[in-house]
């Protein structure tokens, strides 16, 4: 996994796992310092630090544009986010969070997903379906 999508993987996976039944206390507190020092790194970007807030109820929508916040801001070579951002998502993993990656093109039904337990690729045209008269 590319650093960029490591640190966004990681704050992803804190809310998630912040957020379930079986988070402790450490993990709440090991999400929250996370994502205090995203912010403390971003001082004085409001648009990047918003998006960290934002990408709570939405990643979807807001993993793109913190993506390009957290490159232009060098957070991808900084050693103490990335130590950090892997250590947040062992800790979410503990709890059962299932953090991985999924990529797919619709366009040619291509899709790939890579989480803890492998990594499946399908691709091709789908099988024709039949339809009854």
């Amino acid at each position: 996994m590319d650093p960029v999508t490591l640190i966004v993987t990681a704050l992803v996976a804190g809310a998630a796992a912040g957020a379930g039944d079986t988070a402790t206390q450490a993990i709440k507190d090991a999400y929250a310092a996370f994502k205090s020092l995203i912010k403390k790194k971003f001082a004085g970007n409001s648009a990047a630090e918003g998006a960290v807030e934002k990408l709570e109820k939405s990643p979807e929508a807001w993993t793109p544009a913190l993506k390009e916040e957290i490159a232009a801001a060098g957070l991808d070579k900084d050693d103490q986010v990335l130590a950090a951002a892997r250590a947040l998502i062992d800790d979410a993993k503990s709890v059962g969070v299932e953090v991985g990656v999924s990529q797919s093109a619709h366009g040619n039904q291509n899709v790939q997903v890579a989480n803890a337990h492998g990594v499946s690729v399908s691709y091709g045209t789908p099988p024709a379906t039949k339809t009854s008269n």
